[in-house]
């Protein structure tokens, strides 16, 4: 009988069809004979349906839990037993619960009649054990229970659910298990599933001691599975994985002694064997239990009791691990349970990758921003995601990737990301469901004009002569215009920036919601290292939510004064003026602006000139007879720092108080 063979509407109706027909062709209905083929194969399949579900109905205890679908049926070949694969069928949700059948016997009574026998009935032990086919009908091989070995009384840790980490799977099966003979062979064994053929990782690291992945996918008379050594423990113990997909475990682990890491991908779930569903079958067996089951499919023994440290029920301290557990399982054996699990088990080779563009420090205006980047990983990598940051959490922005390498345009318009400074990064997914971390995080500003042009804000730092300074302490500033909408501007924010894309992060300067005083932040730059390439950016925000954005990379941080040189003037002076020539500069944030005083005859500074243009190089001053003169040159910078020159000269006439010329002086 073909597997997942359904009670109820098709078997009434099919059970009426044979009776219709046993009728005409004068065959009493249930009529025993020795030989299978003196009754049609379909009337005695209906008959022992019929009588499953009679027994299942009547039969107490754990049978009640459950709803039960055949799964497969086997006929001895003198037609006189048949072995019965029971799936169970989760009552809540209608779906069979993917792990190994439970098991029950029919058997022809010397009536003709089919008695079924469930496995919890003191009955099936010696009628199974008589089944012709037995040994491939259970987990394992068929043990009497006098040649059963038994479990040590060590508590084995260490293990992570066979899973990638994050990612959630159904345990359908633990301590209640009743597949492996004898029964408490798989007492502590584990069946985890999601209804999927999903990748499986090493519960802990290992070798490889045996693997077979060669028989075909669903089949239910063969079973792929791996098997791992771990010398790390006394006596040796072995991880078995039951149920593998056909092709699944890599070609670099098809060795023995290969060395497998806690959280390398080692097969893919499957349905192979005695199975009703896409499950794997994990449990752990020591070298004094260890054995082949019959025709080397499979490593085999007793289940260790062993604990999971991504497990937090049924704690076990001394191995800093859980044990997994169904509430109904839980009611029986004691502890607590609960039916879903979440693996923290991290990937041995997680996946890696970058972004190749755009660069770091990008200044986006263009709504559609270019996205290139890569994958690797020792499997394979499945997808990968384009993530932007721009509140502390990273979202996905654009669409999957799955070329590799991969390029393409992401509208920032469809997206979230606010006009101002946000992170653009890659996350890359593998095989085995494990990401990468947040790979290749690249900083970008984004000042994009999303609906009709000119409605965002303006906004303009403050600047002299094209070039922002920054003080030591003092105010960072900008201007703000509405945009075409009219909409009142209600703050501007302003952020600092380091030299250092890479080492340094964006510094939040401060927000100016009501412009009294100009748009401004504050703003300290003592102690910093003397450059042009520091960072500003403002962000002026309007009632209806709009940004507008100016940035300037090249702010200057300059403590150092200017230099200024005063040509020397030679004295007496003889003519009715004079001229001061001089030369300055400043190799930072440059010069701005000079400022001129003289004193006369001791009388203190008088100004001459405030602001004298810095490209100006000289002044010329009317003189007198009998006059002193000393004269101040001040140059300043744009970052605000001064440095005085002075300059002594007498005119014709002028006599000293002691008769001497004082080394102030150019004499010729």
């Amino acid at each position: 009988m073909n597997k997942s063979l359904k009670f109820g509407i098709f078997a009434l109706i099919l059970l009426s069809t044979i009776l219709f027909v046993s009728i005409l062709i004068e065959v009493p209905v249930g009529q025993g004979v020795s030989e299978a083929t003196d009754i049609p194969v379909e009337y005695e399949d209906v008959d022992l349906t019929a009588a499953i579900q009679s027994t299942l109905e009547q039969a107490p205890g754990q049978w009640q839990l459950f709803d039960y679908q055949i799964d497969h049926i086997g006929i001895q070949d003198d037609g006189q037993m048949a072995i019965i694969w029971l799936a169970a069928v989760d009552p809540e949700t209608g779906e069979v619960l993917a792990r190994e059948p439970e098991l029950a016997l029919g058997v022809l009574n010397d009536k003709g009649r089919w008695e079924v026998v469930l496995e919890d009935d003191p009955k099936f032990a010696d009628a199974f054990i008589t089944f012709q086919d037995a040994e491939n009908n259970v987990q394992g091989d068929l043990v009497s229970p006098s040649d059963a070995m038994p479990k040590s009384e060590t508590v084995y840790g260490g293990y992570y659910l066979p899973w990638a980490e994050g990612l959630q799977k159904r345990l359908t099966w633990s301590v209640a298990h009743s597949s492996c003979s004898p029964t408490y062979y798989c007492t502590h064994a584990f069946d985890f599933a999601d209804g999927t053929m999903f990748p499986l990782m090493a519960a802990k690291g290992g070798t490889v001691f045996h693997w077979r992945d060669s028989c075909p996918n669903n089949t239910s008379s063969c079973t792929n599975s791996i098997t791992l050594q771990d010398r790390s423990t006394t006596p040796w113990t072995y991880q078995i994985y039951l149920h593998i997909a056909q092709n699944s475990v890599p070609a670099s682990l098809k060795q023995v002694g290969t060395p497998v890491l806690q959280g390398q991908y080692i097969a893919t779930v499957d349905n192979t064997g005695y199975s009703t569903g896409h499950h794997v079958h994990f449990m752990v067996v020591t070298e004094n239990t260890r054995s082949f089951s019959s025709g080397m499919q499979s490593v085999w023994g007793v289940a260790e009791d062993i604990t999971f440290r991504d497990v937090s029920i049924n704690w076990h301290a001394p191995t800093q691990g859980g044990r997994p557990r169904l509430a109904y399982e839980a009611a029986s054996y004691g502890g607590e349970g609960q039916t879903f699990y979440v693996s923290g088990n991290k990937p041995a080779f997680p996946p890696t990758g970058g972004l190749t563009a755009p660069a770091t420090k990008t200044y986006v205006t263009n709504r559609n921003l270019t996205v290139s980047g890569w994958g690797e990983d020792d499997v394979g990598v499945v997808k990968m995601e384009i993530l932007a940051n721009y509140d502390g959490t990273w979202v996905q922005i654009g669409s999957e990737q799955r070329a590799n390498p991969f390029t393409t345009t992401v509208d920032l318009c469809s997206t979230l990301v606010p006009n101002g400074p946000f992170q653009l990064a890659l996350r890359v997914w593998d095989y085995e469901g494990n990401p990468s971390g947040i790979l290749t995080p690249r900083k970008l500003i984004k000042n994009v004009e999303c609906s009709t042009a000119g409605t965002n804000p303006g906004v303009s730092l403050v600047k002299n002569s094209g070039t922002l300074a920054l003080p030591e302490s003092g105010f960072v500033s900008a201007e703000v215009t509405k945009g075409i909408s009219g909409s009142n501007i209600t703050s501007v924010e302003f952020w600092f920036h380091g030299r250092s894309w890479s080492a340094n992060d964006w510094v939040y300067l401060g927000k100016d919601t009501n412009g009294t005083n100009g748009w401004q932040a504050p703003i300290v730059t003592s102690g910093m290292t003397e450059a042009n390439n520091y960072t500003i950016l403002a962000v002026a925000t309007d009632i209806a939510g709009r940004k507008g954005v100016d940035v300037s990379f090249n702010a200057i941080v300059d403590q150092t004064a200017p230099w200024v040189s005063i040509t020397p003037v030679s004295s007496p002076v003889t003519g009715s003026q004079v001229t001061l020539n001089w030369t300055g500069g400043d190799s930072l944030s440059g010069l701005d602006y000079y400022a001129l005083a003289v004193n006369i005859n001791g009388a203190g500074d008088q100004p001459l000139e405030s602001s004298i243009p810095r490209t100006t190089t000289s002044y010329t001053y009317p003189v007198q007879n009998g006059q002193l003169l000393i004269f101040t040159l001040t140059a300043f910078d744009k970052s605000g720092n001064s440095t005085q020159q002075k300059v002594a000269m007498h005119t014709v006439g002028y006599e000293f108080e002691y008769e001497y010329t004082v080394p102030l002086f150019f004499s010729e």
